[in-house]
């Protein structure tokens, strides 16, 4: 170990001995606030507000009592809609108490207990609670971090939360004098990467190696209290939702006799460079977000020399950087990080063009073309098509 990264380590074993001032964490998807968080540790007590701003506006409380040694006797966190009137129960509430090996969750929803959500979960290891937010609630990283106090090159925490009994972890792992990844095994290569200050307090965290590609930052002060207002204010001018951060659509053509539809999400620009950053090249993509792209056809279809049988498929492509393959997949009802090469059923080549202007939200388009049609992408600067008849 280097000098510096072991003073580094040094410098994180003190746990906070009393109340620190409020961190306040501000997260973006490109130029867009996604969330925003406010939080307070002391060596007993770690207490939170997660406001999330997708699908709907909703705060998460969380309030963590902590052992002698940092680590999560129980937790509570409460959900509430932005909007829900005054006195209405909360929309959930988790509370965990976590032993040696086993800990007791209590999950309600709208006042009603929730039995498939409550109950005994068992666990080998140190249990973290895990309240399912995507971004995570960056206070109970903080805490995981204070309490490993990173005496090792990595410490790893057992995820508990509401349903089945515990198998997934978080696993902490130095980068270097002033970050800490942290890796759920949950999701093969998700890693979020920490900065982290000389006290160990998060300066901010890079999610972009995820499926949420979110940056989140630090800042002075925030009055979260307003911006949730604000955000209330909004999402009831626009009938009561936020909606998906990647909405879903679902094109439908009639071409040359055959009925084609392509279901899928779309995912907006936000201000960001797409290909070769949110989309790797050289790297299966599954064309959109959310749930996997699924294409159906009730005829054969010929795109070139290749022919797709009448059925239904799941669609990824593989970005170049002058083109792109367009794959078939028979496998349907994945999730779009579930991809398995061993289910492809053919590949099709796409010419690419310049969209001029960008395109700002992620388009699939299905247009007549003689005894066809053409199967077109585009989003940002690209635009790909394939053309195909009807056998």
């Amino acid at each position: 170990m280097s000098l510096r990264l072991a003073a580094a380590t040094l410098l994180f074993l003190p746990l906070v001995a009393q109340a620190q001032s409020p961190t306040y964490i501000v997260t973006r998807l490109g130029n867009d606030t996604v969330a925003v968080e406010r939080y307070t540790r002391s060596a007993s007590k770690l207490e939170g507000d997660l406001v999330l701003r997708y699908p709907r506006v909703r705060t998460i409380h969380y309030v963590g009592d902590l052992a002698p040694n940092g680590t999560f006797k129980s937790l509570t966190a409460t959900v509430r809609r932005a909007s829900a009137a005054a006195g209405a129960p909360p929309v959930m509430q988790i509370v965990g108490n976590f032993g040696d090996t086993v800990a007791v969750i209590e999950t309600t929803r709208a006042g009603q207990r929730d039995t498939t959500a409550s109950g005994r979960r068992y666990y080998h290891g140190v249990a973290s609670p895990f309240i399912g937010t995507e971004p995570a609630a960056y206070g109970i990283y903080e805490q995981l971090l204070a309490a490993s106090k990173l005496g090792r090159d990595s410490v790893s925490y057992v995820l508990v939360a509401p349903g089945s009994d515990p198998s997934p972890s978080i696993i902490l792992r130095r980068r270097g004098a002033d970050s800490v990844a942290f890796q759920s095994t949950f999701f093969p290569g998700w890693v979020e990467v920490a900065r982290v200050d000389s006290r160990g307090r998060i300066l901010g965290v890079d999610a972009t190696p995820t499926t949420i590609k979110t940056v989140a930052q630090s800042v002075p002060s925030l009055d979260v209290d307003a911006l949730v207002k604000n955000w209330a204010a909004v999402e009831a001018s626009r009938g009561g939702a936020m909606g998906q951060m990647s909405p879903p659509d679902t094109v439908r053509s009639s071409v040359g006799g055959a009925n084609l539809s392509v279901a899928y999400s779309r995912p907006l620009k936000r201000g960001r460079v797409i290909f070769g950053n949110v989309v790797p090249l050289n790297q299966v993509w599954r064309t959109g977000a959310n749930a996997a792209t699924v294409f159906t056809t009730d005829k054969d279809l010929s795109f070139g020399s290749t022919v797709i049988p009448a059925g239904k498929y799941t669609l990824w492509t593989v970005p170049t950087a002058n083109g792109a393959q367009l794959i078939f997949n028979s496998e349907t009802g994945q999730w779009g990080t579930d991809y398995h090469a061993d289910k492809d059923f053919a590949r099709v080549n796409l010419t690419q063009t310049t969209a001029n202007p960008p395109v700002d939200q992620f388009v699939i388009g299905v247009q007549p073309q003689g005894s066809g049609g053409v199967l077109s992408f585009a989003w940002d600067d690209r635009q790909w098509t394939a053309p195909f008849t009807v056998k």
